[in-house]
């Protein structure tokens, strides 16, 4: 039976592809789809859906992480305890979890720590100093994922799992620094593409890929800091994450109806909703309300964002917005017999690989296989 290497491209829009000659020679010899991300476009919580076929309101995993309210503390997926640990903050089994209960033997390999990948039989991460700070030698630029790119050969040339995961990070962290389609971030585009390239001439007689991208970047010039606008307007909040969709947790839960007109009114706010109004998102792990960015601005909690708004000089890339270069991504197969593409979307990708190793999907996990048997 053939393999599998499922490939994540952090960070990497659909508006990346045509930067890419090796992806766009795989698409056409393959499978090619525009799909939509999973709102709020953020790693964690998208990565996390893609594992488990399961909707954050059932996984847990509603923004970076998720803020518990009873201990007054942020939860971050970056450090040690929760990367050796997923399911301290998962509450879905993934898809390794399943295939492991068959025999299929899964390694996998990350820019960042990744939990959704982290319960494979064999796996790579950057390394840890003591006090579980990561080791950042490369920080978040494209030699970063030429480790990537050693160590998951590496990890096909000593193990031959029969599913590969790999995660590249960089296109996101220069986005982030530089701005999407800036020259450091083409130069992370250019070595993604070569590292894919690489990655394809050596497994391509024993494995079949499915690529994907958890969202896109766009340009930001003005941060926002919500916490401090709606202080100003007699409201308090417990929590507010950042970036370019986030969840704001109210102190008083009762002003929910008073802090939606209120945020409307916001600078940069494109929307906002009750999280009831968001099905997939409707737990109380999430906030009262979930608002989306409007192009060009992000929402910022740092303790350098004083004030209700600024010049956002040193984030240049955000995502996690409802905005379409956040939204639309890529999603490739290639190197199965027959695909089924009508309607895909990144929850298929769960029972893909489910069906692909002949496992039965949970009856609760969302989406389907694209796998046509007929």
């Amino acid at each position: 039976m053939k393999k599998l290497a499922l490939i994540s491209l952090d960070g990497c829009g659909v508006y990346n592809i045509k930067h890419m000659p090796f992806l766009n020679e795989l698409a056409e010899s393959g499978e090619f789809a525009v799909v939509d991300s999973i709102f709020p476009t953020l790693t964690d919580l998208v990565h996390t859906s893609v594992m488990t076929g399961m909707w954050p309101k059932d996984h847990g995993v509603v923004e970076n992480g998720y803020y518990d309210r009873i201990s007054d503390r942020k939860v971050n997926f970056y450090n040690y305890e929760v990367a050796f640990n997923p399911h301290k903050v998962i509450k879905s089994p993934t898809i390794v979890d399943l295939l492991r209960q068959k025999g299929v033997k899964t390694a996998a390999v990350s820019g960042y720590t990744m939990p959704p990948f982290s319960g494979t039989d064999v796996r790579i991460f950057p390394p840890f100093f003591a006090g579980d700070r990561m080791y950042h030698q490369h920080g978040r630029d494209w030699r970063k994922d030429i480790w990537v790119m050693n160590s998951a050969i590496y990890l096909y040339e000593e193990c031959r799992p029969d599913l590969l995961l790999v995660h590249f990070a960089s296109i996101d962290g220069m986005g982030h620094d530089y701005g999407p389609l800036s020259e450091g971030t083409l130069k992370a585009i250019e070595t993604v593409d070569t590292a894919v390239r690489t990655l394809w001439e050596r497994l391509k007689d024993e494995y079949a890929f499915i690529i994907f991208a958890d969202h896109g970047q766009e340009e930001v010039h003005t941060w926002v800091n919500l916490r401090t606008y709606l202080r100003k307007h007699g409201i308090e909040t417990l929590h507010v994450s950042s970036g370019g969709g986030v969840h704001v947790y109210l102190r008083d839960p009762n002003q929910a109806e008073e802090a939606f007109e209120v945020l409307r009114k916001a600078p940069g706010v494109k929307e906002v909703f009750f999280r009831d109004e968001l099905p997939h998102l409707d737990t109380l792990l999430s906030g009262e309300l979930i608002v989306s960015a409007k192009p060009g601005y992000w929402f910022c909690s740092h303790r350098m964002c004083r004030g209700i708004k600024g010049v956002s000089h040193w984030v240049k890339g955000m995502h996690g917005s409802m905005n379409e270069p956040v939204v639309k991504v890529p999603l490739i197969l290639w190197g199965f017999e027959k695909v089924e593409l009508e309607n895909p979307g990144l929850m298929d990708i769960a029972p893909t690989v489910l069906e692909f190793f002949g496992v039965e999907k949970p009856g609760n996990m969302v989406g389907g296989s694209l796998l046509d048997r007929s």
